[in-house]
């Protein structure tokens, strides 16, 4: 299974390197293209030396800035923010999910809002999807323990 998740902060690593233990492809997205091409040379921050070293290299695991590459055939999306009350980033994040999602997609809000936000993250990603004129079809899942570090 393709997944992508949105941060590269220590949560989101950590899910995303059992996810890849699991058998899973996982590919995480920053938009800092710097911090993504540095990862990518192994040039890490203390943190994520911690985490990434301790991932196998046969694990399928990778780093972008493009949410439309991270999408490509991903069958599920993790949107959360590191700031956990964060909710303008958090539609705006599932905004561009729907925007550029390619297949049926399980997302899944890991954010730890006081008000479970999932209508909101589904009317905005169902927004975009209009606007495309697709059909694809997708599910919401507000779960902020979901593998949660």
């Amino acid at each position: 299974m393709k997944i992508s998740v949105i941060g590269i902060e220590q949560n989101e690593l950590i899910s995303g390197k059992n996810l890849a233990e699991m058998g899973n492809e996982v590919i995480y997205v920053c938009k800092d293209y710097e911090h993504v091409n540095n990862i990518k040379k192994g040039y890490y921050t203390h943190s994520e030396k911690e985490i990434l070293e301790k991932i196998k290299r046969k694990n399928s695991i990778d780093f972008t800035a493009d949410l439309r590459e991270a999408l490509d055939g991903a069958n599920m999306c993790f949107i959360s923010e590191s700031n956990k009350y964060d909710v303008f980033n958090i539609l705006a994040n599932a905004k561009e999910v729907g925007a550029n999602m390619s297949n049926h997609t399980f997302v899944v809000d890991r954010s730890e809002l006081p008000i479970n936000r999932r209508e909101q993250i589904k009317e905005t990603i169902q927004s975009e999807l209009n606007k495309r004129a697709s059909n694809l079809t997708f599910e919401v899942i507000s779960d902020p323990r979901f593998l949660r570090a």
